[in-house]
């Protein structure tokens, strides 16, 4: 049986002021964190998370280039909708600066290593926007 942690957010920022600022938001709004490093980037999401009894795939997956620059990045993982909405509405209203690449951990993406995640969100980001004219 695979097992999610409660309320965790997963991410990746640079600067250490929005790292902290990140982690006071969570602890505010009573959620875990886990920050992902950049030596993460070929490390299934599910693993990430601490998921219990996952199975992860035998097979080589996709891997980062070697010059690969990790985008700043959120992964929820075991979030309510409501949750997941006073999180966001919480970072809002701290007026932190706004993180593009977002996901929730989801059963077709928690085998999908950190990289594969990033791809697709840029994939799914792109479809989405409309060029400006």
């Amino acid at each position: 049986m695979v097992e999610a942690q409660k309320g965790l957010v997963m991410y990746y920022v640079q600067e250490e002021h929005k790292r902290m600022q990140i982690e006071v938001l969570c602890i505010r709004v009573g959620l875990q964190t886990k920050y992902l490093k950049a030596s993460d980037i070929n490390e299934p999401i599910g693993k990430l998370a601490e998921i219990r009894g996952l199975k992860l795939p035998e097979a080589p997956q996709e891997k980062a280039p070697i010059v690969f620059a990790v985008p700043e990045i959120l992964i929820f993982s075991g979030l309510s909708n409501k949750k997941l909405d006073e999180f966001l509405a919480a970072y809002k209203a701290a007026g932190l600066e706004k993180i593009e690449l977002k996901a929730v951990l989801t059963s077709q993406n928690i085998r999908w290593t950190l990289y594969q995640l990033i791809q697709e969100i840029r994939k799914e980001r792109e479809k989405i926007e409309v060029p400006a004219k």
